[in-house]
């Protein structure tokens, strides 16, 4: 039963992360092709991974705090919300998922 439960855990988290990455490349994409001499400009892309990924990322990874959270209460697991302090495993996660998502955008920016 239990492991049951921690495999939807790791799949939902899985999905949100692959919606995030996939949401923030449909966005840059659009970007690019409605604002095509805007994209090469480092304000611009500043501007992007400043403002749009922290909120993309937000959004994917609230839900599945929200979705892990449900699941916990049901299996008897201690809940995940709220959470306690700034160093709490989900937040350090998004940080960490954050820097990658925009070193990955850089590396392909600057490619370009």
């Amino acid at each position: 039963m239990m492991a049951g439960i921690v495999d939807e855990i790791v799949i939902f988290d899985l999905l949100a992360l692959c919606l995030a990455v996939v949401t923030v490349n449909i966005i840059w994409y659009v970007v690019k092709k409605a604002f095509p001499d805007e994209d090469r400009d480092l304000r611009f892309f500043l501007t992007f991974i400043l403002v749009v990924v922290p909120f993309v990322l937000t959004i994917c990874f609230g839900f599945a705090i929200i979705n892990y959270d449900a699941m916990a209460i049901r299996s008897g697991w201690p809940p995940a919300l709220p959470l306690q302090d700034l160093l709490s495993p989900p937040i350090i996660g998004l940080v960490i998922f954050y820097v990658g998502q925009t070193l990955w955008l850089w590396s392909s920016w600057r490619n370009e």
